[in-house]
């Protein structure tokens, strides 16, 4: 460590020195990559890696999100040309001819329809599948009280065909934002390459597997501007190359650096010395990046991410669960339905100190937020109620929760966020100690996990408190609030909140296709959401990028907040 240190220190070169490595870009993020499989992965450092190496039928052009342009689908399918059906809910893709991949292949469209069947059909716990499988089949999940839907093999094969050299696909209903989820989650693999045979017979084997069973997840094979060179698992560092047959052209950069570096500290050396190109910083280091020659940080950038949520997990897994502490009411920990007692969310809520936390931690840059649904997304209502805090209204809810209990006993539990993200454990540390200070016996811990072992007690139900976010799958608001207030969504789910009236909304507001209409609606899911208090909405922010000056045309998109780097260069 000590050598590794100084070498950093000794690589810092003055800001005007000549570009380093200018066919190289590294970029020093939190959070490992987790997989190189397009349909396991689930976490935004991975979702960046898969965005190099594989493309979709369609994607996001520059900074835009109101529009996509065609990728491995030679049109955009619309009402207009006829590759929309009337009732909305037949899309038919040309497929793109000429395009290889990485092992020189040629791209076909039964490839395309694999893939989209892979995608749904594998569906591991806690991934992306339901953004498929909710607009083409109508199920969140491939499973049901434990066990495989039987006939979701024969459904998924009849809503995805291969006609010609097109695929059509058929939705289960209008899915009003179903062309912007294609970009990032149906990624294309090639058929003869992968695991799965693509037949009935076989796809049980493949639900849910692990991500290591997976013949993607330590190799690639798409048709992006980059590939898989080299990925060092040990040191945390994946080297991809510059495809040379790509489509669209070569990219600029001959390489392309993935490093995962969760002490900002070390972080910033690297990008002091020309050693990172691009670092992740929280927003509380920025004046600490901010002054460095040759760097330059490009604020107020959009930022399509409900922001530094508290979730409160109504139905926690206590057995084995330090972060339960005793699993009982009993001063020394919490049972695991501690959070359904609306009174105990309702001391936290008005607990929090939303002001301060902006002020302080993020110096201003934002607002508080009003909602699952962030500033700048249709549906999003400046006047849904918020809280402030109210020690007052605190201590009185927390005095009337589990029965009067709670005050005198006391509680302990711990407040957890992904390691390296240390604005959420601010939140965490924050809440904690304003808790403790309302009553000596709240005592909130705070502890950072690694992503891969966070997603793990995730998915087992063993969180209590968390301080998480919400990046936008895509450009409407269907995706975050389905998330975190839908039965089925990705955060209610493993929460274990659910309100009929809650999902009713919600399923109606995804198939109207009348934008005031739609509005109106969210606006009653955010109120309604506001009442049940699943969730603490901190603030709505702005994004930012950290570069070193020679980096060019590196474009922002909020829905690929690490970029696309086919057209990246340095100079």
């Amino acid at each position: 460590m000590i050598q590794t240190l100084l070498s950093l220190l000794l690589a810092v070169s003055p800001a005007g020195a000549a570009v380093k490595n200018p066919n190289t870009f590294v970029y020093a993020v939190v959070g490992d990559v987790t997989t190189l499989d397009p349909h396991w992965q689930y976490d935004g450092i991975s979702s960046f890696v898969a965005e190099q190496i594989y493309e979709g039928l369609v994607g996001f052009e520059g900074s835009r999100t109101d529009t996509v342009v065609p990728l491995l689908a030679s049109k955009v399918p619309t009402r207009a040309n006829g590759l929309i059906s009337n009732d909305r809910r037949s899309y038919t893709f040309p497929i793109r001819k000429g395009v290889t991949f990485h092992d020189g292949s040629a791209l076909t469209a039964e490839d395309v329809r694999y893939s989209l069947l892979r995608s749904m059909l594998q569906d591991r716990a806690g991934g992306h599948a339901w953004l498929l499988l909710d607009p083409i089949l109508g199920v969140s999940s491939s499973r049901k009280d434990g066990k495989l839907i039987a006939d979701l093999y024969t459904r998924a094969a009849k809503a995805v065909r291969v006609k010609g050299n097109s695929v059509v696909i058929r939705l289960h209903k209008p899915f009003a934002p179903f062309m912007s989820v294609l970009p990032n989650y149906a990624l294309i693999v090639a058929k003869k390459s992968s695991d799965w045979d693509g037949s009935a017979a076989s796809w049980k084997k493949h639900n849910n597997a692990s991500k290591e069973d997976s013949a993607y997840f330590k190799r690639s094979n798409g048709t992006g501007p980059f590939k898989v060179e080299r990925w060092d698992q040990k040191n945390h560092t994946l080297y991809l190359s510059r495809h040379e047959k790509y489509w669209r052209g070569p990219a600029k950069l001959k390489r392309l650096v993935v490093k995962t570096v969760d002490e900002f500290g070390t972080r910033r050396l690297l990008l002091q010395g020309g050693d990172a190109d691009a670092i992740f910083v929280d927003r509380n280091y920025l004046p600490q990046v901010a002054s460095v020659p040759g760097v330059t940080v490009r604020d107020g950038l959009p930022f399509l991410e409900t922001h530094n949520t508290i979730t409160f997990g109504f139905e926690v897994e206590t057995k084995g669960n330090r972060l339960v502490g005793s699993g009982r009411l009993d001063g020394r920990g919490i049972p695991g339905d501690f959070f359904k007692d609306k009174d105990a969310r309702l001391g936290f809520a008005y607990a929090f100190p939303y002001r301060q936390y902006l002020e302080q931690v993020y110096r201003g840059a934002g607002s508080q937020a009003r909602g699952a649904i962030p500033r700048g997304v249709l549906g999003y209502d400046a006047n849904t109620p918020v809280f402030k805090q109210d020690l007052a209204k605190a201590e009185a809810h927390f005095k009337k929760a589990f029965g009067g209990k709670l005050w005198g006993k006391g509680f302990r539990l711990t407040c957890v966020f992904q390691q390296g993200k240390d604005t959420r454990g601010q939140a965490c540390r924050i809440l904690g100690g304003v808790l403790r200070q309302l009553n000596s016996k709240f005592i909130v811990e705070t502890r950072g996990i690694q992503w891969s072992s966070l997603l793990d007690l995730y998915t087992k139900r063993m969180l209590p408190l968390e301080c998480g976010r919400w990046g936008l799958d895509y450009p409407d608001p269907h995706n975050p609030v389905y998330a975190y207030l839908h039965s089925e969504g990705y955060y209610a789910k493993t929460q274990g909140y659910a309100n009929p009236k809650m999902d009713a909304l919600i399923e109606a507001a995804v198939i109207e296709t009348n934008v005031a209409k739609r509005k109106t609606l969210y606006s009653k899911i955010q109120r309604l959401a506001h009442e049940d208090v699943s969730v603490l909405y901190t603030i709505d922010t702005h994004d930012f990028r950290v570069v070193r000056d020679w980096v060019k045309d590196f474009d922002h998109n909020p829905i690929v907040p690490y970029g696309y780097f086919h057209k990246v260069y340095k100079e």
